[in-house]
């Protein structure tokens, strides 16, 4: 019977779960110092690229590799984001509980939600790219605003795919017990492999060219 064979779609399907799985919480573990988010989101990407590229090293190993390598790089890059979204949350307050003109606190609550969701797609292809770029911090963000402007549309996709739990989370009613248990165990993964994809479709990135069968 073909489910009985080793290669069939199911199996196919279920091992790749099963590596995004690992993926997901070797990812959602190395994120608890905080500090590591960014080595950790980073090491996340560069794995599931592999799995794209039917890397067949085991998931974890990759991982371990993937987190050490560019950790300087990464860190810098998650303190930029992490000073971004502290100003912007710091605005958010202070029009809302602060400012007593309601007219011009509704008109700049709207102009910082649009700047910071500007930037969050500009910003979308950083981490994807981290572990295997040799740019400087600075020219890789450069370089994701400029592939941001050059794919619009594969740049609101990320951000949708990197909103999506934070908006399950906020606005829906109990919301945030299954973002942080789907998230963990999975879907941060899934949503990071749906964006590889996107970004190999859009031709943002390749799959390495296989070298051709010897001789005989």
């Amino acid at each position: 019977m073909r489910i009985a064979q080793q290669d069939n779609p199911f199996n196919a399907f279920m091992s790749r779960v099963g590596d995004l799985a690992l993926v997901n919480i070797a990812w959602a573990v190395c994120c608890l110092p905080v500090v590591t988010i960014g080595a950790s989101t980073a090491a996340m990407y560069e794995v599931v690229r592999g799995l794209h590229e039917d890397d067949d090293a085991p998931v974890l190993r990759r991982f371990a590799r993937a987190f050490t390598r560019r950790f300087g790089a990464s860190l810098a890059l998650e303190l930029i984001a992490a000073a971004f979204l502290g100003l912007g949350t710091f605005d958010l307050w202070y029009l809302t509980k602060v400012e007593a003109n309601t007219q011009f606190a509704s008109v700049a609550y709207g102009v910082i939600i649009a700047i910071g969701l500007i930037v969050a797609a500009g910003a979308g292809f950083v981490f994807p790219v981290t572990s295997r770029s040799k740019l400087t911090v600075g020219a890789q963000i450069a370089q994701s605003f400029r592939v941001a402007l050059a794919h619009p549309a594969v740049a609101l996709e990320t951000l949708a795919l990197n909103l999506l739990p934070v908006v399950i989370a906020t606005f829906v009613p109990g919301g945030l017990f299954p973002v942080v248990f789907f998230w963990g165990l999975l879907l941060t993964a899934a949503s990071a492999w749906l964006i590889i994809r996107l970004m190999l479709g859009a031709g943002i990135i390749a799959l390495p060219a296989k070298s051709a069968a010897p001789e005989a």
